[in-house]
């Protein structure tokens, strides 16, 4: 859905949020983009950040621009996405509101899982939430940040050094537990961990919602509790992010464990936010999913 005409016209001639001469301001797209930067960011001075999304929002699937956003993007010198279609308001509202900005999409540098519906091919835009996947996400945002900021790029590699080395250990723990798994097959609660899966090589048998938002019908959610049973899938995987009374009644009914993952879509602004909930995540698939 776009921005109605009216509503941009009047965001455009609204004052922007004015960042101190000479500071470069920096907009990023939402939580997980956020963190990444800050930590990248660190207390680099004449730089300034600000998330757009509220940290409870979530995913901006089908997201709107609104009037205070256009704001944001309007005083904004570089603008952090995350990329492959998960923004779909990237585009002409953007540049209407700032011509000038750069948008760095960071996923570009992530191998896409693709897939085909209807003869069209889309790419899962959830990148994010795999440690390695982050990794490569962060060094992009360091490079656009130095090439911004020459004067402060050494110490954005060396910010970008240190939260690499935290992630890689992060993502190390969770090969490690990867390599133990003997029940591979789950369910999850939609698209959002198939990064993570193909790092561990789990297999991902069904999911609650294919579109985000739009529950299953009667029939749908019968050939899931029929899926999960005849894979001898180990767990539901609900969200945080969303309610779980239909995880809950399909898990119940297949027989199998509930449990929760969070996607670091909503939470804590905190530079250990992505490391906390991921470790959170990595304890839930140990002790869902069987390992010694």
């Amino acid at each position: 859905m776009k921005l109605p005409a009216f509503l941009l016209s009047l965001a455009l001639f609204l004052s922007p949020v004015q960042a101190p001469a000479g500071e470069l301001h920096v907009l990023a797209s939402f939580l997980p983009m956020y963190l990444f930067t800050r930590n990248v960011m660190g207390d680099a001075g004449g730089v300034s950040l600000d998330l757009m999304l509220p940290a409870s929002l979530g995913c901006p699937h089908d997201y709107s621009l609104t009037p205070g956003d256009m704001r944001k993007i309007a005083s904004a010198d570089l603008f952090i996405a995350n990329g492959y279609g998960m923004e779909e308001f990237l585009g002409t509202d953007v540049r209407k509101a700032n011509p000038r900005v750069r948008v760095v999409e960071t996923a570009t540098g992530v191998r896409p899982i693709r897939s085909v519906e209807d003869g069209r091919e889309s790419i899962n835009p959830h990148t994010w939430v795999s440690p390695r996947n982050a990794i490569l996400q962060v060094r992009g945002i360091e490079k656009a940040l130095s090439e911004a900021s020459p004067g402060n790029a050494p110490v954005f590699r060396r910010n970008a050094d240190a939260y690499v080395a935290r992630l890689t250990a992060l993502a190390g723990e969770f090969e490690s537990a990867g390599s133990r798994i003997r029940n591979r097959n789950i369910v999850t609660y939609h698209n959002v961990f198939d990064y993570l899966a193909r790092d561990l090589g789990l297999t991902i048998v069904g999911e609650i919602e294919e579109t985000p938002g739009q529950e299953p019908s009667a029939g749908e959610v019968a050939n899931l509790i029929r899926v999960i049973r005849e894979s001898r899938a180990a767990a539901v995987f609900s969200e945080p992010q969303y309610p779980e009374r239909l995880a809950g009644m399909i898990a119940g009914e297949a027989g199998v464990p509930l449990r929760s993952l969070d996607p670091v879509s909503t939470g804590s602004t905190a530079p250990s936010t992505y490391e906390d909930v991921m470790r959170r995540n990595l304890r839930t698939i140990i002790e869902t999913l069987g390992t010694p």
